[in-house]
């Protein structure tokens, strides 16, 4: 299954590595270290400016800014989670 992480941007939910609050991440050298290093090697996906930035999604394929909250985010992960389970049962 799928997560819609806003725009155009979907993404296999299996290939989620975290899910991010934006304002966690600001002011953490490592966490910055990272971000630097995702966009320098091309592993930044989607960009947006910080201030439209809520969450940030790591994936085994890249890095995903995202503009929808980081909880909205998770729910959707579970919603779907749940479902899947619920069908099998």
């Amino acid at each position: 299954m799928y997560v819609h992480l806003g725009g155009d941007v979907v993404v296999p939910i299996q290939d989620i590595v975290g899910i991010f609050d934006a304002r966690m991440l600001d002011g953490s050298r490592d966490n910055e270290r990272f971000l630097a290093s995702a966009r320098a090697s091309g592993r930044m996906l989607v960009e947006m400016r910080a201030e439209d930035t809520k969450s940030v999604v790591v994936t085994t394929h890249g890095v995903y800014a995202s503009a929808i909250s980081s909880l909205t985010l998770v729910r959707r992960v579970t919603n779907v989670q749940w479902g899947l389970g619920a069908a099998e049962g």
